[in-house]
């Protein structure tokens, strides 16, 4: 079986499809010119037969191996080799009839690898079998000899021969089967080993385990057993108790409701008594207006003195405000310009550090330059001293290549020099014809200059204007800015306060006008909405709620009659309890009893009236509802509070369990409402945020309309400049056409093309110096070098090593230099850019400042105006007022008597709400225990059979009787200990007994 043709189709360099025919049977060679491709078909074949080793074929790895060059369309490549097979003693196992055997391998973009053979898809390792039948093995390494590898075998030892030998015979294949046998064996053995030790350490234990667990299931059994006898002792122990209770309890209700009655009678006298008092009080008013009707003079005086009063406060603020504006603008008008003078200083010495780092590292830039120059040079010495070739084609190399480019180097440096000379002589006569042609076209254009410069004189007057115009345009974008972000914001916080407004609704007081024009400012609003906490006592929030308790949702007005028009005509939607300012009593802890306290407990306690914060003209309302009340940080500073001789007053702890003087506790669940004080906290600052948005709003929009008024002004000063920009541009496109012009153009490109010029011929006279001086070097070293070859390599080898070892730190410093340079750089800019806007809002406070004088000046004067007027009015004021004090003094001991009897109401209310309050906690009780008791009957039903029995004799239920809670304590360790016996009872190991 010989090799008769190979195709390649896509493989590395071969992007057509290839056959290649003729081979010999016995020796074949591939030759070609460089790059034809022969290391690629050799390749090929290894490739087709199976090779793993990419790297042999150099390549990273498979994908490498499709031709890539020039056709982006190419995803897959193949090559296949066909051999004749004529002789079947030598073919392949399974292959002797077949005259000739293709076999194929693919590979595809992505990885994907296919072998066939004749035609037919067959796996990689049927494909090793098939050529390892001839003895071919492709990932042998002995299979393909590379240069070098001669040696390699001809060194071998007697075991690496013996090796290559039964490779080569066909026998190391069925060593490798009967080692993959041994292999089998052994795995199975340990698989053997492995199911016996599961046997002894596993299934074993986990019988006696189940023994065990047998055991436990049957204790299991009779502590349950027990357990439920227990529980039925408990349960007719709190059905007898629920039933001793609604027996006593039904007394006390009728108790509560025969003195809730009484207290009804009384405060029905006391508002008969009431509304006479009323009816007095209204009469004398009546008279006392029907005086004041008389004369309109006072009426009308009295609304000019409140309208001139309001007037005299707006003005005096609007005056403070102007005034508290100017002085903080001179602040910062004098803040901005101590910055500015900071940073000048500071620029200078930037800059001046500046200077002195760009030439450093210019300096340094020069000598590194210089530095990796000789390197470069020296390295190609080198190489053409040793091995007579240089570095780059067409190039000789060595000292003679040096020398004639140092002198090279020296002739175009003279060349440029003389070059430099002559242009320069040819310049400055061209510049004199020039000069003296400049003097006639002068003369001829002294017209357009003369209509020039007023030109420029107007855009400069234009421009200044502009920009000493109060219109600012960067003002105005900035001002549309920032309105659009307050816009947003108030968006945002709006559709937040809508949310909580919602959630809150409950405590929205809505009432109807009882009379007409009603004063709505006499009705104050909820407790709740009228107090805040701060931020540092919402530690207490929860605490302040159950102290208010249902005062919270109480409305508050300024009086009585207030609160009577409401409940009569207000249409109200729901009940509510008013408190009236003028009667209410307030309630508040004496302070001697809250120092007590205080010293008692440091720093666990406070007063709840000292946590909230209210309007002044509230405090007695809040006083009211928070004001005998004690928090406290915990149950047991509590309990001092309620229970001390010296206290004994309410107490609240953080909690929300209460503590009463009375000898009651309240506690346990949070109630479903808590956090009530906490969200209207919330919805008030979102409406405190809301309102200061509107207000910054409503000041950018007068900003914007005050702006927009300027605009007209600013924009018709633009129009005039761009008009005379327009016509300086004709003027100056004239000139540009004139003789004139074209001359003082060519006279400055002289004077640019003379400067350069002259600056060259420094410049090319020291490339002219040191060319010269380093060919004279490289002669003197030539001659060294004819006289001692192997000295002077080596001299030239330790010359290039130790400017190689400085050449890594002189870039290293180069960069480290180029680094602090950079950042200078970027710190002057910054600082340049900070003092032009520094004077820029300094030139901006100027114009704020005087603008606010002159308003402050107009301010000033009409507020000196409206207190003249004022004083005037209030003198006519108090001349009629005299008149009118015998009908107040009538009116206020009315009123004396008013409050004296609205007192005592209020005390008789309190004690019927108190007692109302009482009597529903004790029904909520008694219903509470009624229903505890169907409940027991409901889940138990066994209690119906066995009530008869629940007083007879029984130790158990004697020891439950006299100490239920150490019996309940007990019950509880027993289910303790049965839910544990039955989390560790195996539920499956259960199931199986039982069946």
């Amino acid at each position: 079986m010989y090799v008769e043709e190979l195709i390649v189709d896509g493989f590395k360099s071969y992007a057509a499809r290839t056959h290649i025919t003729g081979w010999d049977q016995e020796f074949n060679a591939i030759t070609g010119l460089n790059g034809s491709g022969k290391s690629n078909i050799l390749d090929a074949i290894c490739f087709v037969l199976g090779i793993r080793n990419y790297k042999l074929l150099r390549a990273n790895n498979i994908q490498d191996l499709i031709y890539k060059r020039g056709q982006a369309g190419i995803t897959k490549a193949s090559v296949t080799v066909v051999f004749r097979n004529n002789d079947r003693k030598t073919s392949p196992l399974g292959y002797e009839d077949y005259k000739q055997i293709s076999l194929t391998r693919q590979i595809m973009v992505g990885g994907k690898n296919k072998y066939m053979i004749n035609g037919h898809t067959a796996q990689e390792h049927a494909v090793a079998n098939m050529l390892q039948s001839v003895q071919l093995s492709i990932n042998n390494p002995h299979f393909l000899i590379m240069q070098g590898k001669i040696t390699q075998v001809l060194n071998m030892q007697p075991p690496e021969i013996l090796a290559m030998i039964e490779e080569a015979a066909g026998t190391r294949m069925f060593e490798e089967r009967k080692d993959k046998a041994q292999k089998t064996m052994s795995k199975k053995d340990k698989k053997v080993e492995e199911i016996a030790s599961i046997l002894a350490e596993e299934i074993t234990p986990k019988l006696d385990k189940l023994r065990h667990e047998k055991q436990a299931y049957l204790e299991y059994q009779k502590v349950e057993i027990e357990l439920d006898r227990l529980r039925r002792l408990v349960v007719a122990y709190d059905y007898t108790k629920c039933e001793e209770s609604i027996n006593n309890g039904s007394a006390t209700l009728a108790e509560s409701q025969t003195r809730l009655a009484g207290l009804s009678n009384e405060l029905e006298i006391l508002k008969a008594e009431l509304a006479g008092i009323a009816q007095s009080k209204a009469q004398t008013e009546e008279t006392r207006k029907s005086e004041m009707s008389k004369n309109g003079e006072f009426k009308l005086l009295q609304a000019q003195v409140e309208e001139l009063s309001k007037e005299l406060v707006k003005i005096k603020t609007q005056s403070d405000l102007k005034v508290a504006s100017i002085k903080e603008e001179r602040a910062t008008k004098e803040k901005l310009l101590e910055s500015k003078a900071a940073y000048e200083g500071e620029l200078a010495k930037r800059t001046k550090a500046f200077e002195k780092q760009t030439a450093k590292y210019a300096s340094e830039k020069l000598q590194y330059d210089e530095k990796a120059k000789d390197v470069g040079q020296l390295e190609e010495l080198l190489q053409s001293l040793t091995t007579g070739v240089a570095s780059d084609e067409g190039r000789e190399g060595g000292f003679m290549q040096q020398l004639q480019e140092a002198k090279k180097e020296a002739s175009d440096a003279a060349t440029a020099i003389e070059q430099a000379k002559l242009r320069i002589g040819l310049l400055e006569g061209e510049a004199k014809d020039i000069n003296r042609g400049l003097e006639t076209a002068l003369r001829d254009n002294k017209a357009l200059l003369k209509e020039k410069g007023a030109f420029e004189a107007k855009v400069q007057s234009l421009s200044a204007a502009m920009k000493s115009h109060a219109y600012k345009p960067e003002v105005k974008r900035e001002l549309e800015q920032k309105r659009a972000e307050v816009l947003e914001q108030l968006e945002s916080v709006d559709e937040h306060r809508r949310g909580l407004e919602a959630q809150m609704g409950s405590f929205d007081f809505q009432y109807q006008d009882p009379v007409r024009n009603f004063d709505r400012t006499k009705v104050k609003g909820m407790v709740a909405q009228l107090i805040s906490i701060d931020d540092k006592n919402k530690f207490a929030a929860m605490a302040l709620e159950i102290t208010a308790g249902g005062r919270i949702y109480n409305v508050i007005v300024d009086d009585d009659s207030t609160g009577a028009q409401l409940l009569k005509n207000g249409n109200l939607k729901r009940r509510v309890t008013i408190i009236p300012l003028n009667k209410i009593a307030a309630q508040q802890l004496d302070p001697s009893i809250v120092t007590f306290a205080k010293n008692l407990a440091p720093g666990k306690v406070d007063t709840a009236l000292s946590l909230v914060g209210y309007p002044e003209e509230l405090e007695r309302a809040i006083s009211y509802v928070f004001g005998s009340t004690f928090i406290c940080k915990d149950p047991k500073t509590a309990e001092q509070m309620a229970f001390h001789k010296n206290i004994r007053r309410k107490a609240v702890t953080l909690d929300g369990d209460v503590y009463d003087p009375a000898g009651t506790m309240q506690g346990g669940a949070k109630p479903s409402g808590a956090g009530i004080l906490n969200r209207l906290q919330e919805l008030k600052n979102a409406r405190h945020e809301h309102a200061a948005l509107c207000k910054e709003l409503a000041a950018i929009e007068a900003k914007l309309a005050a702006a927009d008024k300027l605009k007209d002004d600013y924009m018709q000063l633009s129009r005039e400049l761009d008009l005379i920009k327009h016509k300086l541009s004709l003027v100056e496109q004239q000139l540009s056409y004139s003789s004139y012009a074209q001359q003082s153009a060519r006279l400055e490109e002289i004077a640019v093309e003379l400067s350069a010029q002259q600056a060259l011929i420094p410049e090319a006279t020291t490339k002219h110096e040191l060319a010269t001086k380093r060919a004279q070097s490289i002669g003197q070293e030539m001659g060294e070098f004819s006289q001692d070859k192997g000295g002077k390599i080596k001299q030239l080898k330790k010359r290039l090593a130790t400017l190689k070892e400085a050449l890594p730190k002189a870039e290293a410093k180069l960069k480290e230099c180029q680094g602090v340079t950079q950042q200078a750089t970027l710190e002057k800019d910054e600082i340049e850019s900070e003092i032009s806007d520094l004077a820029a809002q300094a030139e901006s406070s100027d114009s704020a400042i005087s603008v606010q004088e002159e308003e402050r000046k107009e301010v000033d004067a009409t507020l000196a105006i409206t207190k003249e007027e004022l004083d005037t009015k209030q003198a006519a004021v108090s001349r009629l007022s005299k008149k009118l004090l015998v009908y107040d003094k009538e009116i206020a001991e009315l009123d004396r008597q008013h409050r004296a009897k609205q007192s005592d109401m209020t005390t008789i209310q309190l004690e019927s709400e108190q007692l109302a309050h009482e009597l529903e906690r004790s029904k909520s009780a008694h219903d509470k225990t009624q229903r505890t008791k169907d409940s027991l009957l409901k889940e138990h039903p066994w209690i119906v059979d066995q009530r008869q029995s629940f007083g007879q004799p029984d130790t158990s239920y004697d020891f439950i009787k006299n100490d239920p809670v150490q019996a309940k304590r007990n019950l509880c360790k027993l289910e303790d200990q049965f839910a544990s016996m039955r989390k560790t009872t195996n539920t499956a190991v259960m199931t199986n007994i039982e069946n």
